[in-house]
């Protein structure tokens, strides 16, 4: 298992390991966690309440809140988890090969499955590897697959299903994540696979630097892109310009550090990289109609109208 260089806080994590399985899931909350560079199996990274930046390559994705993350198998990366206060973390290693068994199976007709009885079929499988939004096809069952491993289970049989039902999910969301090729203006299909990766690493770099000022120059070198076509290609994959990308990203994030009393307007600001106390108040007033304080007395009344009487 690949134990972490330094930490600080508690971790928790589980293994699970049979004969014929080999099933790696590894969940922890901490502060502080930092992993050297290692290779390893396909795997699907979350983490909640704070950050988990991977250093793959060149590229440096942070996975919070707001994204998970697909690595392939075979890829050597680096991380550090950090957080104000204790984030989770949650990582699924799937065994070698099994996302080629679950895709051969995906593709194979119930005559060919018949065939090719208990070994079934091997087809090759690759996963882009681009911070992805929490969406309605992968989170729902990975939230699920996270509450329970936390709570206990060592069931090597019912993980082994899980994995299966994640994977196809994750096949799913891929294919979705393909189809904005459809949107790049370009008959040419390599071309618009290039061109669509190229955006990724550009959102990318977004959702993991928007806490400090970055510039259009900056994100265009990203992805490699002439400023003008980052724009126009951006816009027609994302419906929005990499800057009203940066903004939806920091309101998110600015939107979860309003229920945290202790952080007034001005450091929540400083925080998501709105810099002002006035710049945060406009970008909520248009998005929202209602200013930070006002959301905030808000989410307090919901708060304690749930919490009901004692």
């Amino acid at each position: 298992m690949h134990s972490p260089v330094r930490s600080r806080g508690r971790g928790r994590c589980a293994r699970l390991l049979t004969r014929s399985l080999q099933l790696l899931v590894v969940t922890g909350r901490s502060r502080y966690a930092e992993y050297a560079p290692l290779t390893q199996a396909l795997s699907i990274k979350a983490a909640w309440n704070g950050t988990e930046t991977y250093v793959v390559g060149k590229r440096r994705l942070s996975v919070d809140d707001d994204s998970y993350l697909i690595l392939n198998e075979g890829r050597t990366y680096s991380s550090v988890l950090q957080s104000d206060g204790e984030a989770d973390s949650f990582c699924v290693f799937f065994r070698p090969k099994m996302a080629d068994e679950v895709l051969g199976g995906m593709s194979a007709s119930l005559t060919q499955a018949a065939d090719n009885g208990p070994q079934g079929a091997l087809r090759k499988s690759h996963f882009a590897e681009n911070l992805r939004p929490h969406d309605d096809i992968v989170t729902p069952p990975l939230v699920q697959f996270a509450r329970k491993v936390r709570g206990g289970t060592d069931e090597a049989d019912a993980i082994e299903e899980a994995m299966q039902s994640l994977l196809q999910r994750m096949f799913g969301a891929d294919r979705r994540l393909r189809d904005h090729e459809c949107a790049i203006a370009s008959t040419r299909p390599s071309t618009r696979k290039e061109l669509l990766r190229r955006i990724n690493w550009a959102a990318d770099f977004i959702s993991s630097n928007y806490a400090t000022p970055i510039t259009l120059d900056e994100i265009a070198a990203a992805a490699s892109l002439s400023k003008f076509h980052l724009i126009r290609l951006f816009r027609q994959v994302h419906d929005m310009t990499p800057h009203g990308y940066l903004v939806n990203k920091r309101l998110a994030a600015a939107n979860r550090l309003l229920d945290r009393a202790e952080l007034d307007l001005g450091e929540i600001a400083l925080l998501t990289g709105f810099g002002t106390r006035w710049s945060l108040f406009r970008h909520l007033r248009k998005k929202t109609g209602e200013s930070g304080a006002a959301l905030r007395k808000a989410r307090r009344r919901t708060t304690e109208a749930q919490k009901g009487p004692g």
